[in-house]
């Protein structure tokens, strides 16, 4: 099976290349139900763009915010080997061979063995190069991901523009910042103790060290995760795709 950053280059390919023929609406179909309506896929989809893009986080949060985001990656394509496959199958149907557009993020993501690490810190090198940079695009009206998706699709900057939030995450936003300390970590706490205990027991079923490694790591870092607005979004999320 294609890493996911070959699927998403194919995926890219072949919406510019069907926009405006007969087979588009039924490729735009096919897409969103298995892809863009799936929420873990959809959330990988979105972490490949959002490790694609400047972003002018500072070198130290960038390391973090990468070594997160690749953890959370791995759990999801882990849990959906399945889908991925089919996904993979499809596409691949309709766009035989492509380049790889997302190597550095798939380097960093599929490569667990400690063989491979001097490969893994070059590429992860160059995506914290590129989050840190400035980015002077101008700032557009936001909309939910999938129109999104396809309207830069169909302009060829899908990898570019994906930087604004859906209206449903600017509402979250809103009422995060309205939350007094008290409800955060009352809710902090209750997200904590479900997230540890399904990550417990994906732990527990998984046979690979590499992956058992990483589930350990993110046990430990949410156990240690601070009580604010940020992780208690970050904590939503990841309660969401468990």
């Amino acid at each position: 099976m294609n890493t996911f950053g070959t699927i998403k280059t194919k995926i890219e390919k072949a919406s510019i290349g069907l926009y405006g023929k007969p087979e588009f609406k039924t490729y735009m179909s096919q897409l969103k139900t298995m892809v863009l309506e799936n929420k873990d896929l959809s959330e990988l989809y979105y972490i490949y763009d959002d490790l694609s893009k400047k972003k002018e986080l500072s070198n130290d949060i960038a390391t973090d915010y990468i070594n997160e985001s690749i953890e959370y990656s791995q759990i999801l394509i882990e849990n959906n080997e399945r889908s991925l496959k089919n996904v993979d199958e499809w596409i691949s149907s309709i766009v035989k061979k492509s380049v790889n557009n997302y190597k550095d993020i798939d380097v960093t993501i599929y490569n667990k063995s400690i063989k491979n690490l001097e490969t893994v810190l070059e590429s992860k090198k160059r995506i914290i190069n590129t989050i840190i940079s400035e980015d002077k695009a101008e700032i557009k009206e936001s909309i939910n991901l999938p129109l999104k998706t396809m309207l830069r699709v169909a302009n060829d900057r899908l990898n570019k523009e994906l930087s604004n939030i859906s209206e449903s995450e600017r509402k979250e936003l809103i009422e995060l910042s309205s939350l007094s300390d008290k409800s955060i970590k009352l809710e902090i706490d209750t997200l904590k103790e479900n997230v540890i205990s399904n990550l417990k027991t994906s732990l527990n079923e998984s046979k690979e060290n590499d992956l058992k490694d990483t589930i350990e790591n993110t046990i430990k870092k949410i156990s240690e995760s601070k009580y604010d607005k940020y992780n208690l979004y970050q904590l939503r999320k990841l309660n969401q795709g468990l």
